[in-house]
């Protein structure tokens, strides 16, 4: 595994070029290491554990998890008067309340986002998957070098050609002072008896999630630079996806008085007219570590940045989910039990799991409906012996214990991701997902997606933002199709002997087979999909069993 601290040079696997790396020539040499003419490919700030404070956590330990719980549960005694009533008397209403901070470790599945990365592996993310037939040519005609080159697990100590990595993508690291993720959970909920048989509850439960994991990119582009090179040198010059790439300004070439803002070197910034050229081996604050940009010392000779995105796994987001919840309940008495329960519910959060990439400019900014959130829920199930009249001999072995059972799901539609994938924000960040939304110029109205186009929304409310920016949507918006289910069982249940008995049922899903859509497509650069339904939930499934018990 692999960390990122910038500034901080490894001293676990140091840097030379192989023999046969053309870079050779232009360094005069194969020593690649700090302070030599070839640090210009030397990714300082990845480190492992054995490096200067790095442990084999990635992190430091976390001993502050103090998790308390309190809980109550109260029996109201009244035997007489309004309260009584109201309460059904002793032993038929309980009260119970209770609240407790919970804590959560760091999932399998995130932890193995750090394996197998530079200098154990390599990694590749573009948006335009790679093609393999002239490699590595990506669908948009891109060439990139060989993002795949390493050996896994090179001895400690061994030296590493790190510029065959380049640019080198980090899909995961954790920051030195992480905190682990925890939330607070309370609940109230009354319970009223009305029948020897009958219960109904009701009550307010909710969770609020405090330093959850979400990703975030330490290395996004500057999307300023971008801009300022465009009006250096012409627009189109730096346009989307192209911030990995090699931009040279002659000298004099920006204007007097105008401010060039440079994403890394000694310098924040260049007001023109530029005595010397301005060279950038890529965009990011990172691409390029020992780039000097007003001098071009340390600077990549060949135009390939060290570093593109380094996705950080961070517990710097949060949620808030609030609820009331109603359930009637009746147990079996006269071949009947059934339970239905309902829920109304908000839950709001900036990253619904640890996929979710947040805005790097405004973490806040994220903070949207879950991508879970269902307002409105109602669950039936049910059980039922058929009341039909015994019968004894063969008659009653063929219509004597039939039952019917169900369940019946009522469920508004999840919210739907906003997404643009088409780099209008000019960082070039791209995990699970990119960070770009568009602007929304209209109200978000729902369309029923049997009708033409098969549209869940109107993508018209939809725009491009302006070079550079991200739009002002919402991560997410409110709603996609929602649910209505009915799953229908009958069984028979005969007996052959006191000790044997054969078991009939046949099982309906999705009983009366109407359509039930899945989410529609968010992504505003999927052209004619965006905001298409292009799935939906199985058709009617029926299942015949014969069981025998004994």
């Amino acid at each position: 595994v692999q960390t990122f601290r910038p500034g901080q040079t490894t001293q676990v696997f140091p840097c030379q070029l192989s023999a046969s790396n053309p870079l050779v020539a232009a360094f005069g040499g194969t020593d690649c290491s700090p302070g030599s003419p070839g640090e210009a490919v030397f990714p300082r700030g990845l480190v492992v554990p054995g490096d200067k404070g790095i442990s084999n956590g990635l992190t430091q330990t976390y001993f502050r998890a103090f998790a308390p719980r309190i809980g109550l549960a109260w029996s109201p005694n009244w035997r007489d008067g309004f309260l009584a009533k109201l309460t059904g008397g002793p032993d038929k209403t309980s009260i119970r309340a209770g609240w407790g901070l919970f804590y959560n470790p760091i999932e399998q599945l995130v932890l193995e986002q750090f394996s197998a990365e530079p200098p154990f592996g390599g990694s590749y993310a573009s948006p335009t998957p790679p093609l393999f037939n002239t490699p590595f040519e990506t669908q948009d005609g891109t060439i990139t070098p060989n993002p795949f080159h390493g050996v896994l697990n090179p001895p400690r100590g061994q030296a590493v050609d790190w510029s065959r990595f380049r640019p080198i993508l980090l899909y995961g690291q954790f920051q030195p002072d992480m905190r682990t993720q925890y939330s607070a959970q309370y609940n109230l909920t009354i319970q009223r008896q009305f029948l020897n048989d009958l219960m109904v509850q009701i009550g307010y439960v909710g969770t609020q999630g405090h330093r959850l994991l979400a990703t975030h990119d330490l290395n996004y582009s500057s999307p300023q630079t971008c801009l300022d090179i465009n009006q250096v040198l012409g627009d189109g010059t730096c346009s989307p996806f192209s911030e990995d790439m090699q931009f040279d300004i002659p000298a004099g070439a920006i204007p007097a008085g105008f401010t060039f803002h440079l994403p890394y070197g000694s310098v924040p910034t260049i007001v023109g007219p530029n005595a010397n050229p301005v060279t950038l081996v890529g965009l990011r604050p990172y691409s390029s570590p020992f780039c000097e940009p007003t001098t071009g010392a340390g600077c990549p000779p060949d135009g390939v940045p060290v570093f593109t995105s380094i996705f950080a796994e961070d517990t710097i987001a949060n949620s808030s989910y609030n609820s009331f919840q109603a359930m009637v309940e009746k147990r079996f008495s006269r071949g009947l039990t059934f339970q239905a329960a309902y829920t109304w519910s908000k839950s709001f959060d900036n990253a619904s799991s640890f996929e979710s990439l947040l805005n790097p400019l405004c973490f806040r900014c994220s903070r949207s409906l879950s991508l879970f959130d269902a307002r409105h829920r109602l669950v039936f199930n049910y059980e039922w012996l058929l009341p039909v009249p015994r019968r004894e001999g063969w008659r009653g072995k063929l219509i004597n214990g039939w039952t019917l059972s169900g369940i019946t799901t009522f469920q508004s539609g999840f919210p739907v991701r906003i997404t643009s994938n088409d780099d209008t924000e000019l960082m070039n960040s791209f995990d699970f997902e990119m960070p770009g939304e568009p602007d929304l110029i209209g109200k978000f109205r729902q369309l029923n997606p049997r009708g033409p186009g098969h549209l869940a929304f109107d993508p018209s409310v939809f725009a491009s933002p302006a070079l550079g920016t991200i739009g002002n949507s919402a991560r997410t918006l409110c709603c996609g199709p929602g649910i209505d289910n009915f799953d229908v069982s009958l069984m028979k249940d005969s007996a052959l002997t006191e000790r044997t008995r054969l078991q009939f049922r046949v099982e309906f899903f999705n009983a009366v087979n109407h359509a039930q859509f899945m989410s529609p497509d968010g992504n505003t650069t999927d052209g004619g999909d965006f905001g298409r339904v292009k799935q939906a939930r199985d058709s009617r499934e029926v299942q015949l069993a014969l069981k025998l018990i004994f």
